[in-house]
Parts: C-alpha cells; structure tokens; sequence
C-alpha cells in the first residue's frame, strides 16, 4: 500500500525531516511505501517562497496515493489541505501515534 504521511513541517523544519525519516522507515517495516514529500521536496521546491506549489504537488501526490496517514501533536493548515484532498477523492484517512525507534502504532 502506498501510504501518505503527513506531518507538520516547516515550523520546524531540521526536527521534523527528522522525525518523517523515522515514520517513513517504520512504515517500511509494516511493508508499506511511504510517500513523504517533505525529504525530497525541499530539494527543488523553497518551502518560504513556493509554499502554493509545494502544497499543489502534496496534493496530487496524495491523489496517487491508497491512504493518508496522520503524525504529529496537531494539523497544520498544509495538512488541512492534504487531508481535504483525500477527502475528496475518497483516500481513507487515519491518526496514526509514532514513537522513535518504536515505529508507528
């Protein structure tokens, strides 16, 4: 299954590619594909000067996408949008808890 994750991302950017690379690896593990832009994205798209692009291609990638799966301690406005997308193309959409080095729940 190709799973989206969606995460909070730019108030903390350095933090949060962290704890993506580490959700990304546990979803592995459950033998899934993650579909994390936030590790390639930043590396042709600015997050400050192209926020309106970088959100437009988030959400074509959830498009491609079997499920979203939700981190963090709250929705940002990017993730509002990704889950509205998923919403709206009837991708199922689930909180996951993620612990470091313990993979998600």
């Amino acid at each position: 299954m190709k799973v989206y994750i969606a995460h909070p991302f730019s108030a903390d950017i350095a933090g949060n590619t962290e704890r993506i690379r580490q959700i990304a690896r546990a979803v592995v593990t459950e033998g899934h594909v993650p579909i994390a832009p936030q590790l390639y994205l930043p590396a042709f798209v600015d997050e400050v000067t192209e926020r309106e692009l970088a959100l437009r291609l988030c959400e074509e990638l959830v498009a491609a996408c079997d499920a979203v799966w939700l981190f963090g301690t709250h929705i940002t406005a990017g993730m509002e949008r990704e889950i509205a997308a998923a919403y709206r193309r009837g991708i199922p959409v689930l909180c996951r808890l993620f612990q470091p080095g313990g993979g998600a729940a």
